[in-house]
C-alpha cells in the first residue's frame, strides 16, 4: 500500500478512487498473506501456494500502484513502487534463472535487463529530486527505498553480465529469492505500518520493516549457507 493523501476533487480522483480501492485491500491481504511462505517448509506445496498467492496480490497492488503514481505523481509513491515492483520481480523471476554457470537459457533475458535499468534509472530520479528538495513525504523513507531500488538492481546487473564470477555458487538462487521476497513483503509491511501504526514515530513507522526484514534476510541466508557447509563437510559436494 502506499501512502496517499485521501482529499481531492476532479476527474482524477474519479479515476484514482477505484484503483485506491483496490490498492489497499489488496495490500492488507498482501500483508498477512506475505507469512504464508515464511511460516511453510521451503519447497512443499503449501509453501509454493501461499508465495503464489502473495505474488498474485502484490502484482495487483502494484499495478494499482504505477497507475495512481501516474495519476497523482509523488516521489514516495514512485521509490515505494520502484523498489517492491524489482524485488518481487527480480525474486521471482531468479527461480527460472537458478543455472545461468550450465544452462543458457537461464540467463539474463531482455525483459530482465529492462525491468533492472528501468528501476535504477528511476532510483536515480528519486535521488535527483530530493536533492533539489522537490520531495513529498519523509525524504529519508524516499531516499532508503531509492538506495534498496538501485543496491538490488546493481546486484542484478552484476549477476546478469557475469553469471559465473563470484558470489556465484549452486544455491545462490535460493538466497537471492530470500532476500528478494522478504524486501517486497517488507516494503508493502512498510506503507502498511506508515498509513495505520500511526502511533508509531515518523520515519520509524515506515523503516521497521526494512530494518527487521533485511536482517531476517541476513541472519536466514547466513544460516542456510552454515548448514550447506556443514553438510558438504559431512558427506562431500553433492
Amino acid at each position: 500500500m502506499l501512502q496517499i493523501e485521501r482529499s481531492g476533487h476532479g476527474p482524477d480522483m474519479t479515476l484514482f478512487q477505484p484503483f485506491l480501492v483496490l490498492h489497499i485491500s489488496t495490500g492488507m491481504a498482501a500483508v498477512l498473506v506475505g507469512f504464508g511462505p515464511l511460516l511453510t517448509a521451503k519447497g512443499s506445496r503449501a509453501h509454493r501456494l501461499w508465495g503464489r498467492a502473495f505474488v498474485v496480490l502484490m502484482t495487483t497492488l502494484l499495478a494499482g500502484a504505477w497507475v495512481m503514481t501516474a495519476l497523482r505523481f509523488n516521489t514516495y509513491f514512485l521509490a515505494l513502487s520502484a523498489t517492491a515492483s524489482l524485488t518481487l520481480f527480480s525474486g521471482v523471476r531468479v527461480l527460472g534463472r537458478k543455472r545461468p554457470d550450465v544452462r543458457p537459457q537461464d540467463r539474463a533475458r531482455p525483459l530482465d535487463w529492462a525491468a533492472t535499468f528501468g528501476a535504477l534509472g528511476i532510483g536515480v530520479w528519486v535521488l535527483a529530486l530530493i536533492a533539489m528538495g522537490r520531495s513529498d513525504g519523509p525524504p529519508v523513507v524516499s531516499a532508503a527505498l531509492a538506495y534498496g531500488a538501485l543496491s538490488v538492481a546493481a546486484w542484478d546487473l552484476w549477476r546478469f553480465s557475469r553469471p559465473r564470477d563470484w558470489p556465484f555458487s549452486p544455491d545462490l538462487w535460493r538466497y537471492e529469492h530470500l532476500v528478494k521476497v522478504l524486501s517486497a513483503h517488507a516494503a508493502v509491511l512498510s506503507a502498511f505500518s506508515g498509513n495505520f501504526l500511526t502511533f508509531l514515530p515518523q520515519p520509524w513507522s515506515q523503516l521497521w520493516p526494512t530494518v527487521l526484514f533485511q536482517s531476517m534476510a541476513v541472519i536466514w541466508t547466513a544460516t542456510l549457507i552454515l548448514r550447506r557447509r556443514a553438510r558438504i563437510t559431512r558427506t562431500g559436494p553433492a
